[in-house]
């Protein structure tokens, strides 16, 4: 009953983006999976500890957590898992592929909401770290069971989900593999060499293979399902491809391994190249015409294509190609012997049965390497509606005119306004400023007014601030709005002069100059995500590594962090302020101050003066667990602890004071009861339930002999292990709280 009404709350329209996986199309087994990798990689990192929020999104019908191992019903922000004993207590943040299985890194995969779900503590914990498989004789676990694995090729221990939520978890493992691609094949530690492998680009075993497709094939992807892809993919910014497609996962590891993959369930014919919708910049024709070569690849078509193209000055050949040769992969060429400055032209590829449409896109210019193009459109400037002598300020230029105005409403090629010379040969516009990176070519558009003689205008240049001009060409505007292009070759500082020599009354608009320096591409700078930073309250910081990266760049980079964080170059000399060279450095973070718990936020900036980029970091300062009756913070219960506790009472302020560790009766009262509670404590030992937890290579050595119950919690708060009396725990490396009913043990295994 609950998941139908969660479906119905959460239904919504699946909307996957125009051409997302157009890059994967007519692509098969390893190269198939190398397409989808590189759609859903590089995605936007949540932090481990915003997950509780995101889940609210994710995983909430209305204010109701849906727990995929359990039908405990869960409050959204109330029941965040801690301490737990038995099932429908509280929910924790679920790694459906452990991350033991890494080594529990927190990389980018410890937090992809893809493989996180919210799950009922106590099931969590009895899942531990084992695979998921069907296990028709295990014992229940909330909606799931514990047990043998009963499918073939596997005979280990087993969690089964229940059978409403199997193909979520299959798809999920798939999105794991394609996402993870290049590191999914080392995910071998504890269990995960069960499932995971490196000896082929599958990177699932044999086993694996098989019970995930038998789950996928036979629980069909659920509105439920598909709702969560798309709060997701509003998070994260990638989508899982097994939701949205669910037949990729035949095309990989199924029954269609080998085919290519039409984007869809069917043998659809499709042009899978050049993409439909996709653009295709041709080159620039530097006075003999550009071609470019265009590969043309397809899947199950049966009839020939007819290639053709529209737009002035674009031709192509082929203009017909047969099925079988695009199914094998062709070649066309397209060529542009056009002269406008931008032109655009499309590509159409079409049959009955399939159709691509492309933009094309070309430039003309024959004045050299050429570079930015800066154009003086007249737009949003004042108008002179009159002809007169004076100075403009245009759009792009400083300008001395004769007998010129600027009209609104006019005559114009382009927007709302245009330049309009008078009826004098005396007409012109002269720039008042240099550009500075020369000129390879300078256009414009200029047509006669009305009925008025046909005009002749000299263009002109100078390279001393326009104390000697040099002629260009020469150009007569008819009636109708034309382009004329003049093509030079200076460097340097350079202005230009349109000068009407004879004719009468004309327009000109959108006056381009082409720089002759190629323009330097824009630099661009990038941080990489920043891991958790975690210490114990007064203790030392973990130290997180990241890099900033650039290109393009050569300024140095300003390197800033706020908050409660340091950086470092060397992890020996911290600051909250560095310089880094001009390509990036690897630097390092912590947390600046530890002597409160707390959570804290910061934002590391790398900036120059062209370029910035930022990210986020966040860090975690513990408390420092306490030991009951360790009054004085010695770290060990004597007498001094009863002559601190008294002097307390007696003066009611002490320097050295632990008031929870003086609680030692737990009333939530500090009072001369506590001291009884803690002569008693001393006079019998066992009373005080003395006990200890030290790391070990392969995990934690329990000291106890007084036989108190013992928990042992992993990071994510799952309860891993439940013993009492001494023993050894094997473990794999990571952070782990090992604790009592009074007090608690961090315990680092490496």
């Amino acid at each position: 009953m609950l998941l139908l009404v969660a479906v119905l709350a959460l239904q919504a329209t699946a909307a996957i983006p125009n051409n997302y996986y157009n890059s994967a199309l007519g692509k098969n087994d390893q190269e198939l999976m190398s397409s989808l990798h590189k759609i859903v990689r590089g995605h936007y990192m949540i932090y481990y500890s915003k997950l509780w929020e995101k889940f609210k999104t994710t995983d909430c019908n209305g204010n109701i957590i849906i727990d995929r191992y359990s039908n405990s019903q869960f409050t959204y922000g109330d029941n965040q898992c801690g301490q737990y004993s038995g099932i429908g207590q509280c929910y924790n943040r679920e790694h459906s592929v452990p991350n033991s299985w890494w080594g529990a890194a927190q990389d980018t995969m410890y937090s992809d909401l893809y493989h996180m779900y919210p799950v009922d503590g106590w099931v969590n914990a009895e899942r531990g770290n084992y695979p998921f498989g069907d296990c028709a004789n295990g014992s229940p676990r909330g909606t799931g069971k514990l047990g043998t694995c009963t499918h073939s090729g596997y005979s280990g221990t087993v969690f089964e989900v229940a059978d409403e939520y199997k193909g979520d978890f299959a798809r999920t493992y798939f999105y794991m593999v394609v996402r993870y691609m290049d590191r999914v094949g080392s995910w071998t530690q504890d269990k995960g060499s069960v499932v995971f492998t490196n000896s082929s680009y599958k990177h699932l075993t044999p086993w694996a293979i098989s019970q995930l497709l038998e789950w996928h094939r036979n629980d069909p992807v659920s509105t439920l399902e598909s709702n969560r892809n798309e709060a997701v993919y509003g998070i994260q910014h990638n989508r899982n491809p097994f939701i949205d497609h669910p037949e990729l996962a035949e095309y990989l590891w199924g029954n269609k391994t080998g085919n290519a993959w039409t984007g869809s369930s069917t043998n659809t014919p499709v042009i899978s190249s050049p993409a439909n919708g996709s653009t295709i910049n041709v080159g620039t024709n530097t006075g003999d015409g550009v071609s470019k070569a265009i590969t043309v690849k397809g899947v199950y078509l049966t009839k020939a294509v007819t290639v053709s193209v529209t737009g002035t000055g674009f031709s192509v050949t082929p203009t017909t190609l047969t099925a079988a040769a695009v199914n094998a992969g062709t070649t066309i060429t397209v060529t542009y012997n056009g002269t406008a400055a931008n032109a655009t032209g499309r590509l159409t590829i079409s049959s009955s049965e399939v159709s691509s449409n492309v933009t094309l896109t070309a430039t003309y210019n024959t004045g050299g390497s050429g570079g930015t193009e800066t154009i003086e459109t007249w737009e949003g400037i004042s108008t002179y509606q009159s002809y007169t002598t004076t100075f403009i300020q245009g759009h792009a230029f400083k300008w001395n005119t004769s007998d010129v105005g600027i009209w609104s409403g006019d005559t114009h090629a382009n927007g709302t306004q245009s330049c309009r010379f008078g009826k004098t040969a005396a007409s012109y516009i002269e720039m008042a400023e240099d550009v500075t990176d020369g000129a390879s070519k300078i256009s414009f558009y200029a047509a006669k007014w009305g009925s008025d003689a046909t005009p002749t205008l000299q263009v002109l240049y100078s390279t001393n601030g326009g104390s000697t001009w040099t002629s260009v060409g020469n150009c007569s505007p008819n009636g109708t709005w034309q382009q004329y292009i003049f093509n030079l070759n200076v460097t340097g500082n350079v202005r230009f002069k349109i000068n009407q020599t004879a004719g009468s009354r004309l327009n000109i608009d959108d006056i381009a100059i082409t720089s002759n320096v190629a323009p330097e591409p824009d630099p661009s700078i990038t941080i990489s995500p920043i891991g958790l930073i975690e210490a114990e309250q007064g203790g030392e910081s973990s130290i997180v590594r990241a890099t900033v990266t650039s290109e393009n760049n050569n300024e140095n980079i300003t390197l800033k962090v706020d908050g409660n964080f340091q950086i470092s170059l060397n992890k020996t000399d911290w600051s909250t302020s560095l310089q880094l060279d001009p390509s990036g450095e690897v630097f390092y973070v912590r947390l600046a101050n530890t002597a409160t718990a707390g959570e804290y936020e910061g934002t590391v900036e790398a900036k120059t003066s062209r370029a910035s980029a930022y990210a986020d970091v966040e860090g975690i300062v513990n408390e420092v667990p306490v030991m009951l009756g360790d009054v004085n913070m010695d770290g060990d219960v004597s007498i001094s602890d009863v002559t601190t506790l008294i002097d307390y009472l007696l003066s009611g302020s002490m320097t050295s004071f632990d008031a929870i560790a003086a609680d030692v009766n737990q009333d939530d009262a500090i009072s001369i009861a506590d001291v009884t509670a803690l002569i008693d404590m001393l006079l019998n030992p066992s009373a005080m339930k003395q006990w200890d937890a030290v790391p070990t290579r392969s995990g934690v050595l329990i000291e106890n002999s007084v036989d108190e119950s013992i928990e042992i919690y992993n990071m994510d708060g799952d309860c891993i292990k439940s013993l009492t009396g001494d023993a050894t725990v094997k473990l794999p490396a990571g952070i782990y709280v090992v604790v009592s009913e009074n007090a608690s043990r961090k315990v680092v295994v490496k």
